[in-house]
């Protein structure tokens, strides 16, 4: 009897070391804190359920070097695209979130779903969002474009990530029809793609690509959009500071290769700037 206690106490020890090592290979790894957006585009995290944010983006429209830097302050006495934004998750892996910018006065709803997330049996972390962007401002047509994105990363050790998104869009890029506004284009699909390099805790340099829109006119040249910023993570707060040749906050602006009827040009250089606060139960994540 004592002997056979032992071996079912044995056996009991090596089952639960085995159900314990199971369990901890389908453990998220931990996520290079970015927030909810890389710089422009979305990231593949949410944090936990009932968290608030808000956001405030503001990219100004002159380029730095523009005439004379020095009368416009690197672009910093120009007018600016300017975004305000809520989001909440009201349960795990959930999350709505609206934001506003000036820019032909733009709303856009949203919903961000993350379907899986890396561990060690899991490559990668995906995520679905999808939504629309309303256009309010006046004497313009295609006032609604209705997206939906795909987003996936791969995070290589805790320092680096990259991200690709295929995006899908309706009517966006904006073009001028006698005295109004309308859309570039009915449909179009992008592939835009992004890359963190945490080189301290909470302190990461990002990166971000837009191809050049392959549904635009044969006689629209525009190059790619990029942007290059750095992200500092404090407590429930993100702080960052970016360069890009792209104003373009909100879905419709920035997958065109397009930014309000002007193609982009690579060599812009315009300054910006994002602040996300986080407050509730995942303000720290």
């Amino acid at each position: 009897m004592i002997r056979l206690s032992v071996v079912c106490g044995l056996l009991s020890v090596v089952a639960a070391g085995a159900f314990a090592q199971s369990a901890n290979q389908y453990t998220p790894v931990a996520p290079i804190p970015v927030g909810d957006i890389l710089l422009s585009l979305p990231s593949s995290h949410i944090p936990a359920a009932k968290t608030w944010e808000v956001k405030f983006t503001h990219r100004f429209n002159q380029s730095i070097d523009d005439g004379n830097a020095l009368h416009s302050l690197f672009g910093l006495d120009s007018g600016a695209n300017v975004g305000m934004g809520l989001s909440y998750v009201p349960f795990r892996d959930v999350q709505i979130a609206l934001l506003r910018t000036n820019t032909l006065e733009t709303f856009e709803g949203s919903l961000k779903y993350v379907v899986m997330q890396q561990a060690r049996v899991i490559p990668f972390t995906a995520a679905v969002r999808g939504g629309v962007d309303w256009r309010n401002a006046r004497d313009i047509d295609d006032r609604a474009s209705y997206f939906a994105q795909t987003i996936v990363s791969r995070q290589f050790g805790t320092r680096f990530d990259v991200y690709l998104i295929p995006t899908y869009i309706t009517k966006a890029g904006r073009t001028l029809s006698g005295t109004r506004s309308v859309a570039l284009f009915d449909h179009a699909f992008n592939v835009p793609a992004g890359a963190v390099l945490m080189i301290a805790p909470g302190f990461s340099i990002v990166g971000e690509v837009i191809p050049p829109n392959r549904d635009l006119p044969d006689t629209l040249k525009a190059d790619l959009g990029w942007a290059v910023g750095i992200k500092k993570a404090i407590g429930g707060h993100f702080f960052e500071i970016l360069m890009t040749n792209s104003n373009g906050t909100s879905t419709d602006q920035y997958i065109s290769s397009t930014f309000n009827g002007a193609p982009l040009t690579t060599g812009d250089l315009r300054l910006g700037f994002n602040i996300e606060r986080r407050w509730g139960k995942g303000a720290r994540r």
